[in-house]
């Protein structure tokens, strides 16, 4: 990494220049707008080119809401954060520019079940610039029922709102095409990433046209492309929504007038009877034209080579969540024996929920001509925040427990020396795609379905 100069660290953007600083002396810009939102519930907007931006400060993340009643498990530390529906901004870290050629690109797309999770929680992505000679981005934009409530359904003022969150990341990613150079970046090699819902939403972009051409490569952490939903479920829910509202709001139009807590209310209100919260993307036959995994499987965007990955213990997540809602999501699927002991059932749960999905991703995408691979995270890493504030999954690989080794400096002093070891096999697989378009194992094919397996040093490799 060569040194930067105070010059270095004001670029032009589209939003106008951006001046960063040094974080541990790799130049980094936070809080840069990409988009703007102007009214609630509508598409946003770009933003006007202005006075210098002071870039030194984490931007406004999306107003967060509880997974489930219990506020305990995902919890997101707020620390210095502010939470505003205006909140479509990015942060930049990047070792560029380089005289021998511009840098590849990484856009982290976050977890959270579109309900929190931010740009800059749980994660320090610094080490991708500093280690690996990266250009990477994280991103925030609209969550719950600013990014993913549908009212067109019952008015049709708002046909335009439709996957608002799904819009929010195009913007986004027509941002880092039109500026991300000026960065040291490759705006024609941008590797997309991403864990569980933020996975989820980068399977739905590769079933979106407007995303065409914005992205390069695909790593695709425990997450699937069968999350939108129909376009009558997401009138449903919007019902459910406004009947959980009582005398707050009758009507969308009244909703646009809430504030924040309001909205954030009638979610909780939501949870308490038993309804089912889905903030999701719907198939609109526009943005989302069709359920993704049709879009991948007849080919309808560009070749895009997708890294797949799962825990070899997903479902231990629910065993966090409680009994309630393990219990929950075994009778949804369950087609045997009810007596079974928690493990054969939570391997079912892994079965049903993360490792069948991915298949069928995977099928989708090698039918269509895709190159793809597949990974499996066999590690209970030490350092894992999730597991820090769940101790019963302490040992278990469980669902995202595998981004503690994806964002673990392998250098630094983070966690114990095979949590680094195991840190470097899993960051290394990430930078191999988006540096070469392939990570460094053969790919995966129906009739060779290679599953690279990561764990301890003393147990690696293909099989």
């Amino acid at each position: 990494m060569r040194d930067s100069t105070e010059k270095d660290l004001v670029v032009g953007t589209t939003s106008g220049p951006v001046r960063g600083f040094l974080d541990r002396g790799v130049p980094n810009w936070r809080g840069v707008p990409y988009a703007r939102v102007e009214r609630r519930f509508r598409p946003a907007v770009p933003v006007a080119p202005g006075e210098e931006i002071e870039a030194t400060g984490w931007g406004p993340v999306s107003w967060q809401l509880p997974i489930q009643l219990s506020r305990g498990l995902y919890r997101l530390p707020m620390d210095d954060l502010v939470e505003n529906e205006d909140c479509l901004n990015l942060n930049v870290w990047s070792p560029g520019p380089r005289p021998d050629g511009p840098l590849p690109v990484l856009v982290w797309f976050h977890g959270g079940s579109r309900v929190n999770g931010s740009a800059s929680s749980w994660i320090d992505p610094w080490h991708f610039a500093a280690r690996h000679g990266a250009v990477v981005i994280t991103a925030n934009y609209r969550l719950g029922p600013w990014g993913c409530l549908y009212l067109g359904g019952h008015d049709p003022d708002f046909a335009d709102s439709a996957n608002l969150e799904v819009l929010d990341q195009v913007m986004l990613l027509r941002w880092i095409r039109d500026n991300i150079a000026g960065f040291g970046g490759d705006p024609g090699n941008v590797t997309l990433f991403g864990m569980s819902s933020g996975g989820c939403d980068i399977a739905t972009l590769l079933g979106t046209p407007a995303a065409q051409g914005l992205f390069h490569q695909a790593a695709i952490y425990s997450g699937n492309a069968e999350v939108p939903m129909s376009e009558e479920a997401a009138v449903r829910f919007t019902e459910e929504f406004l009947g959980a509202a009582g005398p707050l709001a009758n009507s969308p139009d009244d909703l646009t007038r809430l504030p924040n807590v309001g909205l954030r209310h009638i979610h909780g209100k939501l949870l308490e009877r038993g309804v089912s919260v889905r903030y999701r993307p719907f198939v609109d036959g526009t943005v989302v034209p069709r359920p993704p995994l049709e879009t991948i499987r007849a080919g309808g965007i560009a070749d895009v080579p997708v890294l797949m990955s799962v825990t070899s213990d997903e479902a231990g997540i629910f065993v966090a969540m409680g009994d309630a809602v393990f219990d929950r999501a075994y009778e949804a699927v369950a087609t045997g024996d009810s007596t079974a002991d928690r493990d054969a059932k939570t391997r079912l749960l892994s079965e049903k929920y993360f490792w069948e999905p991915t298949d069928r991703l995977l099928q989708a995408a090698h039918q269509a001509g895709r190159k793809v691979w597949l990974q499996k995270y066999c590690y209970a890493p030490t350092n894992s925040n999730l597991a820090a504030q769940n101790p019963s999954i302490a040992d278990r690989p469980v669902h995202g427990t595998d981004m503690a080794s994806l964002f673990v400096d392998t250098e630094g002093n983070d966690g114990a020396e095979t949590d680094r070891l195991v840190g470097a096999q899993e960051q290394n697989a990430l930078i191999a795609l988006a540096r070469d378009g392939r990570p460094p194992w053969p790919e995966w094919s129906p009739q060779a379905p290679v599953t690279y397996e990561i764990t301890a040093p003393s147990n690696v490799g293909a099989r």
